[in-house]
C-alpha cells in the first residue's frame, strides 16, 4: 500500500494542516485504493462503532475539506457477508454452477430497493494517495454491487486484515488487463495473486461458469461472495 502513497512529509503536513485522524486516512485510503465507495451505515459500524451521528459529522468535515464526496444512489439490500458462496483452487473441482446461481439469488430475493446516502473519494484525495477518483460514481445503477464489493474488503479488513491489505481492486488494475476479465479485486502478496475476489450479486449460472473457466484457465484461487 506504501507503494501509492505521497511523499511522508507532504502527506503528513497536510493531515496535521486540517486534523486527519489515522482513522480519517484509513478511510481515505480504503475509498482511494481499495473500493469505489462506502455507504454512510458501512463506515459508521466499522470505524465509529454504529455512531452514526458521529460518522456522519466526520465526513461532513473532510467533504468541507474536499476530500470526499457525498452521493445518494439506489442501492438493494444487502445480507450480512461472514463467508463466500464458493470456493475454488486449482485441481479442484469445478463449482456446481446452477446450486451457487441458486443461493446467490434467493439471497437477494424480495430484498427492497432503497435510496442509501454513501461517500465516495474526491480527486484530491486520489492525488494525495495515488488512486484514480473523481468524486462521483460512474455507475450509479451498480451501487448494490459496488456496496457489496465494499462489504467483502470490510468483512477482512475485521477479520483477516492482511488480505484487505493486499486487496487491489477493480478500478485499480484496470489499465493492466487487456483481453482478460476482469474481477473486483485481487489478492496479492510479494507481487504474488493469493486469491480472486467476486461479488456474484444475483449472477446466472452461465456467468458463473464463464467466471469459473477464466480462473482456471490461469490457475487462479478465487472466491465468490
Amino acid at each position: 500500500m506504501a507503494a501509492h502513497v505521497v511523499t511522508t512529509d507532504r502527506l503528513i503536513g497536510f493531515m496535521e494542516s486540517i486534523r486527519m485522524t489515522e482513522r480519517d486516512q484509513r478511510i481515505l485510503m480504503a475509498l482511494v485504493l481499495k473500493v469505489r465507495l462506502f455507504s454512510l451505515r458501512q463506515i459508521a459500524t466499522h470505524w465509529w462503532n454504529g455512531e452514526v451521528a458521529n460518522a456522519r459529522r466526520r465526513l461532513r468535515q473532510l467533504a468541507d475539506d474536499h476530500l470526499v464526496s457525498r452521493v445518494t444512489v439506489p442501492v438493494r439490500a444487502l445480507p450480512a457477508f461472514t463467508k463466500p458462496i464458493a470456493c475454488w483452487e486449482p485441481g479442484q473441482p469445478a463449482p456446481d454452477a446452477d446450486a451457487v446461481a441458486y443461493r446467490l439469488k434467493t439471497r437477494l430475493r424480495n430484498r427492497p430497493i432503497r435510496s442509501v446516502t454513501a461517500w465516495v473519494a474526491t480527486e484530491r484525495s486520489g492525488q494525495l494517495f495515488g488512486g484514480r477518483c473523481r468524486g462521483e460514481l460512474k455507475h450509479r445503477t451498480q451501487a448494490t454491487h459496488d456496496l457489496g464489493v465494499s462489504s467483502i474488503w470490510l468483512h477482512f479488513d475485521a477479520h483477516a486484515p492482511q488480505w484487505a491489505d493486499g486487496w487491489q481492486g477493480e478500478d485499480m488494475l484496470a489499465h493492466t488487463r487487456r483481453d482478460e476479465k476482469l474481477p473486483d479485486a485481487f489478492i496479492v502478496d510479494d507481487g504474488n495473486v493469493v486469491c480472486v475476489i467476486e461479488f456474484g450479486g444475483d449472477y446466472d449460472a452461465r456467468r458463473i461458469r464463464e467466471f469459473h473457466s477464466d480462473c482456471a484457465s490461469r490457475d487462479l484461487p478465487y472466491q465468490l461472495w
